[in-house]
């Protein structure tokens, strides 16, 4: 289930997810993403003030993040489920 929330009036809706819903969380993830990012240049600056909302935001982007693999992963075929798990093991060996 995806959720829109109008920034102006606070309102939540429900948006039914479709062949366009990756599109939509993609655009949720870019607009986290610049969020978490401009706070991230206020709180070098003024860290007292703006580190909560900062966090908050990465926890946003990691959930709109989560949200997408989600929806991706759902319409994978078997060679894209291949290439995935090697995107992940590289991103695992990375880590370690």
């Amino acid at each position: 289930m995806l959720l829109h929330i109008n920034k102006n009036s606070s309102m939540v809706q429900r948006i039914e997810e479709d062949s366009n819903d990756i599109a939509i969380i993609a655009a949720r993830l870019s607009n986290e993403l610049g969020g978490w990012a401009q706070y991230k240049e206020l709180a070098a600056n003024n860290a007292a003030r703006y580190e909560t909302i900062m966090v908050q935001r990465f926890q946003h982007t990691l959930v709109a993040l989560n949200d997408l693999v989600v929806a991706m992963r759902t319409r994978m075929t078997e060679k894209e489920e291949g290439q995935w798990q090697n995107f992940c093991s590289s991103v695992i060996a990375r880590e370690a």
